[in-house]
C-alpha cells in the first residue's frame, strides 16, 4: 500500500479536490495527511477538511503550510471554495501543527515509507528540506505535478509551453531548491496530463451516481466552466471551457500504478530566460522553465499516458464501482 502525503493548492482548480477524492477511494493508497500550499493556505485547509469529511475520512489530518513564495506574491482568483463551502464548513478542523512540521514528522518517523505528492507549488517541500535535510533520504520519493517537457498546441490552437506553466512558476525559488535536492523525484508534466480529459459519458456516469462523493464532484462541475473562463480571461488566453483535465488525479494514479504512464529518465533543470509571451507582446525575465538537459538524469518523467485506462479507473473509483 502506498502511503501518501498530498500537498495541494486545493480550491483554485477542480482537479485538486478530485485528486484527494480519488486517493481516498483507492484501496492501494493510505493518505497520511493533506497539506496546503500557496496563497490563503488556511482557506485551502478548510476546503480540504470539507472534501475529506464528504468522503467519510475525517480521520486524515489536514495542515496549512507556506502561503508566500520565496520571491513575489501569491495570487488567488477569488472563487476558491465555491460549491464546496457554500453549504457550510466542515466539522473537521485543520491541525494546529504547521504543514512543514507535519511533513517532516511523518517522513522522519517512517523512513522509506512515505511518498510526497505535490499538486501545486513545492514551497512546503522546499521548506521541509531546508529545516530537515534528512527528509531527502527518508522520503520514499516525491511525485510532482508540474512543468512542461514537450510544448504542445491544443485543439483550439493554444500553445502550452514552459512559459505557461503554473505550479512551479508560483514559487520558482522553491522549485530550484527541490530540483537541486537529492530527494527521489518523479515529474508528471502538463503535456501529459492534458491527454486525460474526462469524457462526457464519464461525467454523466458520475452525475448519475447517488453518493456523497459524486454529489460533491457534480457540484464542483456545475460551477467550473465559468470559473475556468474567468481564469483564462484574467491571464489573456483566448479560449473558454476546454475540458475536465485530470492533471492532479493522474499524479495520484501513478503513485500506485506507474504502468499508467511511459517514463523517461531525464535531467530537468529550473532556469530563467528572457521569454516573449506573444499574446502580451511582453518580455519576461523571471519565468521558470523546465527544460530537459543533456546531463545525468535527475528524475523520472512521465512522457505519455494510457488515457482511456486512466479515465475509466478514475470514473470507477469516484463512483465506487468495481
Amino acid at each position: 500500500m502506498e502511503r501518501l502525503i498530498i500537498d495541494t493548492d486545493i480550491g483554485t482548480y477542480y482537479d485538486d479536490a478530485f485528486a484527494v477524492l480519488f486517493a481516498v477511494q483507492s484501496p492501494e493508497v493510505k493518505v497520511e495527511a493533506v497539506t496546503t500550499v500557496y496563497g490563503d493556505v488556511d482557506l485551502r485547509a478548510r476546503i480540504a477538511c470539507k472534501i475529506l469529511e464528504v468522503a467519510g475520512h475525517s480521520e486524515i489530518p489536514v495542515a496549512a503550510g507556506v502561503g508566500k513564495p520565496i520571491r513575489g506574491e501569491a495570487l488567488m482568483f477569488g472563487f476558491e471554495g465555491t460549491n464546496i463551502l457554500d453549504d457550510g464548513e466542515a466539522k473537521k478542523k485543520p491541525e494546529k501543527m504547521h504543514a512543514v512540521d507535519l511533513i517532516i514528522q511523518k517522513v522522519m518517523e517512517n523512513p522509506g515509507e512515505v511518498t510526497l505528492i505535490t499538486l501545486g507549488a513545492v514551497s512546503n517541500v522546499a521548506a521541509a528540506l531546508i529545516e530537515e535535510p534528512g527528509i531527502a533520504k527518508a522520503a520514499k520519493r516525491l511525485i510532482m505535478m508540474g512543468g512542461v517537457i514537450v510544448p504542445i498546441v491544443d485543439k483550439k490552437g493554444i500553445t502550452r509551453s514552459p512559459i505557461e506553466e503554473y505550479n512551479f512558476n508560483n514559487d520558482p525559488g522553491a522549485t530550484e531548491i527541490v530540483f537541486n535536492s537529492e530527494i527521489t523525484k518523479f515529474l508528471v508534466p502538463i503535456d501529459v496530463t492534458l491527454k486525460v480529459p474526462l469524457k462526457p459519458s464519464q461525467i454523466e456516469t458520475i452525475r448519475k451516481a447517488d453518493t456523497p462523493i459524486c454529489h460533491q464532484v457534480s457540484r464542483i462541475l456545475d460551477v467550473w466552466p465559468e470559473q475556468e473562463r474567468l481564469i483564462y480571461l484574467s491571464v489573456g488566453i483566448p479560449t473558454e471551457f476546454t475540458g475536465i483535465w485530470l492533471h492532479d488525479p493522474l499524479t495520484i494514479g501513478v503513485s500506485f500504478d506507474p504502468s499508467l504512464v511511459t517514463v523517461a529518465r531525464l535531467h530537468v533543470a529550473a532556469e530563467y530566460a528572457p521569454t516573449l509571451i506573444p499574446r502580451d507582446l511582453l518580455i519576461r525575465y523571471d519565468i521558470l522553465r523546465t527544460i530537459p538537459k543533456k546531463r545525468p538524469p535527475n528524475m523520472d518523467v512521465a512522457v505519455s499516458v494510457d488515457a482511456d485506462r486512466f479515465t475509466d479507473l478514475f470514473t470507477r473509483r469516484i463512483t465506487g464501482s468495481k
